[in-house]
């Protein structure tokens, strides 16, 4: 079932594949190098080896979060929600210095939050913004779930604190750069 959904996304976002059309040189480094990077890192192989169960979305997920972690470097990652347990391990070994924090609100600002999309992630999601710093990452996980994450994920994109947003379709990643123009990227990811 994934493989035939995942064809048919692909199809529809193929005109945003790589960075094709992304003018801004940070979103297309960015999508280049961290989203669509298709090298392998130097451990997907044990990683892979130690959890052989993931379904290809819950990997190809958990690698995204690696290159995240690994691009990011952040000392904490905060995760919210009900969450496969293998992207606190792809997150750790992109970043092994990185503390992984579960259901914990930052006193503060924050560098990286991924959250999940049950139990008031609506919620969590308005807080983690209200939150959110030059520097702060937001990711959501399976923006697409439902007509209530589409819904959220519009207007999370249109509110003013959100600068640059990416559409991966299985996940949406948020930055919060005021240097930024406000832009909104649909990745065929």
């Amino acid at each position: 079932m994934y493989i035939l959904k995942r064809i048919f996304v692909w199809l529809r976002r193929f005109p945003h594949s790589r960075g094709f059309g992304v003018q801004s040189p940070f979103a297309y480094k960015f999508l280049r190098y961290v989203v669509n990077e298709h090298n392998p890192y130097y451990a997907y192989a044990e990683l892979k080896r130690d959890l052989p169960h993931l379904d290809l979305l819950t990997r190809k997920l958990a690698k995204l979060y690696f290159r995240m972690a690994n691009y990011a470097q952040a000392k904490t990652w905060y995760i919210y929600n009900d969450l496969p347990d293998a992207y606190r391990q792809y997150i750790h070994r992109g970043s092994l210095t990185s503390d992984i924090i579960q259901d914990v609100m930052p006193l503060d600002t924050y560098t990286v939050a991924l959250v999940g999309t049950d139990h008031n992630y609506a919620d969590i999601c308005w807080q983690l913004i209200a939150k959110a710093n030059d520097k702060s990452i937001l990711i959501i996980d399976q923006i697409y779930k439902s007509k209530e994450t589409r819904q959220l994920w519009e207007e999370l994109i249109h509110d003013n604190r959100t600068i640059i947003t990416f559409d991966l379709y299985y996940c949406g990643i948020i930055f919060f750069d005021k240097m930024m123009y406000k832009a909104n990227y649909i990745v065929n990811f």
